[in-house]
């Protein structure tokens, strides 16, 4: 954990989820992506997925992921990339698609 981002309020981005400090994961992708100092294209270069994917995504939408299984990957595939815990945030992404925020898993 010595290596995880910090935010300016001193949580970890992992602590962040874990305290509900953050609001989507959408926001927790883009605020790690900014924290890292990566812009879209460096994070598309590091992860291999499209810039206009990965901007979806930070924007809360993941309907062009290919499925809320491929949705979930991906996300496995962001986290260390961007200091987070990839169990965390697919926990996060699996609570907001239980509340109904991004259809059906």
């Amino acid at each position: 954990m010595g290596d995880e981002l910090l935010w300016n309020n001193g949580h970890t981005a992992t602590r962040a989820i874990e305290e509900g400090v953050l609001m989507s994961v959408g926001t927790t992708l883009s605020n790690a992506r900014v924290a890292a100092g990566l812009t879209l294209d460096d994070l598309a270069n590091a992860s291999k997925l499209r810039a206009s994917i990965l901007s979806a995504m930070e924007g809360g939408d993941f309907s062009h992921c290919g499925g809320l299984v491929y949705a979930r990957g991906q996300l496995r595939a962001l986290a260390p990339i961007l200091g987070l815990d990839p169990d965390d945030l697919v926990d996060e992404f699996t609570d907001e698609v239980a509340q109904g925020l991004h259809g059906r898993g």
